[in-house]
């Protein structure tokens, strides 16, 4: 049996290049224990995300992002995102008005934005004006 809290912990505690990414499926499966995932809900419509701080992107464009983290295929928890700059990056939606994440969200969004782009992550959130809250 697996608890809530170890699920969070084995997930935040992952690095980036022990998931693998199948973009055309949406998943992403933890390589460690494959009974692990992440699941990207794909709307038939895209819902746009307006905030100002999306605003500060070249693409000022921003869409609504949901994932899903998974437990042998079970939705433990959902995941809130907003897929910025032409879909380059999904940065968690932050606490306003402080614009802030937690290490938690900060964690989930690295493993959300493995690929091309994955070593711009702090740039983005740096851009956004977005902080991470320590621990």
């Amino acid at each position: 049996m697996v608890r809530y809290d170890e699920f969070m912990k084995t997930m935040t505690e992952s690095a980036p290049d022990e998931w693998r990414c199948y973009d055309d499926l949406g998943l992403y499966v933890y390589l460690n224990d494959i009974r692990i995932s992440i699941l990207s809900d794909r709307p038939e419509e895209e819902e746009e995300f307006r905030e100002s701080w999306v605003e500060r992107f070249p693409d000022r464009t921003a869409y609504r992002r949901r994932f899903f983290l998974r437990y042998n295929g079970v939705v433990i928890d959902t995941f809130y995102t907003a897929a910025v700059d032409g879909w380059r990056m999904y940065i968690p939606y932050p606490r306003r008005p402080e614009l802030t994440i937690t290490q938690q969200q900060y964690r989930i969004g690295r493993i959300l934005n493995i690929g091309p782009y994955a070593s711009s992550f702090d740039e983005y959130l740096r851009r956004a004006g977005i902080t991470v809250l320590s621990i």
